[in-house]
């Protein structure tokens, strides 16, 4: 089992290296605040894009690069906020309280991210119980790159808890999903601001940026559109996978969100022990659906 598994993860990585030579880099000029044009998402529709993404030629090329720095293909790492930070996110598929119903074919990407502790100096979770150093109730894109928010268990004290997060796990994935707690501080030019400062420390960090549009927020049903517009076109730019989360919750009740407490996604009627259990029912929550389509891209 364990000759056929490695068989097709180097069947799947092998073509990330041979790609990686011949692909246009895009402009990672950091970006300018005030230099945010409205227009450039004008025509973004959020609710006809993909739900799924495709694997992009520059997300190849990270990945490969990343390989030959060093990077953990058997780690990711989690970036956002309580939705992210949540053990009810990825950590069921840690354990063995899960079921994968008619997805059968998941078990391989289950398999592989919890083959190895997600850090060193004595560190025992792996990447999908590990919640990471750069997720946490309350972040937004502006605290991540704040060292005053670094755990200093882990941090140095000048380093901020993405650039922390990346030194410590040297993951060869990172999921990114902010905008929940932006929408209540910032326009849509300081979101576009830091959120292509963090784009752009991961890809000089030779990690895979895959980003997620982020669920609705019932406070702020316009905002919610601008910026999963501006997290779609930072997604074009820089040539990157896009999971369409907001998309993908909108037939749901409440479209995916706890509407008691939307900072957070709805939970199955048996509660958090079905996070983990991809029934019909069960994918009818929020935090449920999210697994899946995480495992899926």
């Amino acid at each position: 089992m364990r000759k056929l598994l490695l068989f097709v993860l180097l069947t799947l990585l092998i073509p990330f290296a041979l790609t990686a030579q011949d692909v246009p880099l895009p402009d990672l000029t950091p970006p300018t605040l005030g230099d945010f044009d409205p227009a450039s998402i004008n025509g973004i529709d959020i609710t006809g894009a993909p739900v799924l993404p495709a694997v992009t030629d520059y997300a190849r090329a990270i990945f490969a690069r990343g390989q030959a720095d060093g990077q953990q293909s058997g780690v990711l790492s989690k970036i956002g906020d309580c939705m992210t930070a949540s053990a009810n996110f990825l950590a069921p598929f840690s354990g063995t309280d899960y079921d994968l119903a008619a997805y059968t074919d998941l078990q391989p990407v289950i398999d592989h991210f919890t083959s190895a502790p997600a850090r060193g100096d004595g560190f025992t979770a792996d990447a999908l119980a590990n919640p990471g150093l750069a997720t946490a109730s309350g972040y937004n894109t502006a605290s991540v790159l704040d060292p005053l928010w670094a755990d200093p268990t882990w941090c140095a004290p000048d380093e901020s808890p993405l650039a922390c997060e990346y030194r410590v796990s040297r993951p060869a994935f990172s999921l990114i999903m902010f905008g929940t707690n932006d929408v209540f501080f910032f326009d849509a030019a300081s979101f576009d601001y830091y959120y292509r400062q963090i784009i752009i420390e991961t890809i000089a960090a030779n990690v895979v940026p895959v980003l997620y549009t982020f669920p609705y927020r019932p406070e702020f049903p316009d905002k919610v559109i601008e910026f999963n517009q501006v997290i779609s076109a930072i997604a074009q730019d820089y040539d990157l996978p896009l999971i369409n989360l907001y998309r993908a919750l909108l037939d749901l009740p409440d479209q995916g969100v706890d509407m008691d407490d939307p900072i957070h996604l709805s939970l199955p009627t048996d509660g958090e022990a079905g996070v983990g259990i991809f029934t019909s029912d069960n994918l009818e929550a929020g935090y449920t659906l999210r697994n899946l389509l995480t495992l899926q891209a």
